[in-house]
């Protein structure tokens, strides 16, 4: 039987930006705050066969882009291999009676709308796509080498809405700039029983925020620290190198606070100077963070490599949408 609340959000989810995060978190509040019964989001994830039958090859692998989807806090159930063309029987086998969508049109191989049938079903139901970041843009600042956005922290509205819990809309995440003190410090209030728990802090720039760093939080919330809140320390430049990253902050911060093995995010942990208040201290890549992780073969230069790998590929297809090189 077909379910208000349970509502379905497919794609490639290919890049994992806050764009993607964003698409998830509005598909998470098409429910209304505190509906009978609670809402549940499922989010297909298409394979790797299906989207280079489709569009192209994907930047990221099936695993690495099933995983980090079903990181998001605010995604019930992972499905992976979704068909590409979005069937109303496979929403059914879940009993999600939408699928959600992005305000532009995405089409299949043959040039036809993949949501067609749903819309013709009554079965659609559109989300504003997130302004600002594009898979396109960022690639193209790996292609050229010019880091150009805009600095400075996301808007607070904004902060507030990423920083919510699984349902879309109860406070989760706290967000402070320079150190996890008093309210002087405090962007966005989090919930307020995770504020009581220890804190362990865990400092990087967390550039193109990925599997890798994903997993590393969740072997500290899961397996090293369990009780304890997990507080990411985001650094503004590259760590390595002192220079520019190729995400903004706000691109990153926001990637960070959909991530469901965060509690806190401090920005510039750098200006704390005080790290007596946590109950360890740690740095993104820390061999306790990465033993054993299936995705620890994932970096930055991992990325950027496969990008430069298939140049010729990347520039074809972003000249297409018109970035110049």
């Amino acid at each position: 039987m077909l379910e208000e609340n349970k509502v379905w959000i497919d794609g490639c989810f290919d890049f994992s930006h806050h764009g993607h995060a964003g698409a998830i978190l509005q598909a998470r509040r098409t429910v209304p705050q505190g509906a009978t019964p609670a809402s549940e989001l499922y989010c297909g994830v298409h394979s790797d066969e299906e989207i280079l039958h489709n569009k192209g090859p994907p930047v990221m692998h099936s695993a690495e882009r099933y995983a980090h989807t079903a990181a998001s806090r605010w995604c019930s159930h992972m499905v992976p291999d979704a068909p590409y063309v979005t069937q109303p029987a496979v929403l059914d086998r879940y009993d999600c009676k939408y699928v959600v969508h992005g305000d532009d049109i995405t089409l299949d191989a043959n040039g036809e709308d993949c949501y067609q049938e749903m819309k013709d079903l009554g079965r659609f139901k559109v989300v504003k796509r997130t302004a600002g970041v594009s898979t396109t843009d960022i690639i193209h600042r790996m292609l050229t080498g010019r880091y150009e956005y805009a600095t400075g922290m996301p808007p607070l509205e904004q902060m507030q809405m990423y920083a919510t819990a699984a349902d879309g809309y109860a406070p989760w995440c706290s967000v402070h700039e320079g150190c996890l003190g008093g309210p002087e410090t405090l962007l966005v209030q989090g919930d307020a029983q995770r504020e009581a728990m220890p804190a362990v802090l865990i400092t990087g720039d967390y550039d193109l925020f990925h599997m890798g760093h994903i997993e590393q939080l969740q072997r500290a919330r899961e397996q090293l620290y369990p009780g304890c809140r997990i507080v990411v320390g985001l650094c503004e430049d590259d760590v390595q190198t002192g220079g520019r990253t190729i995400m903004s902050l706000a691109e990153r911060l926001l990637s960070i606070l959909s991530c469901r093995y965060v509690d806190a995010v401090v920005v510039r942990p750098e200006a704390a100077g005080d790290n007596a208040m946590y109950r360890d201290v740690l740095h993104e890549g820390d061999a306790r963070l990465t033993e054993g992780g299936a995705f620890a073969y994932l970096t930055k230069q991992t990325i950027v490599s496969r990008i430069e790998d298939s140049r010729v590929l990347y520039v074809a297809r972003n000249t297409k949408k018109g970035m110049v090189y």
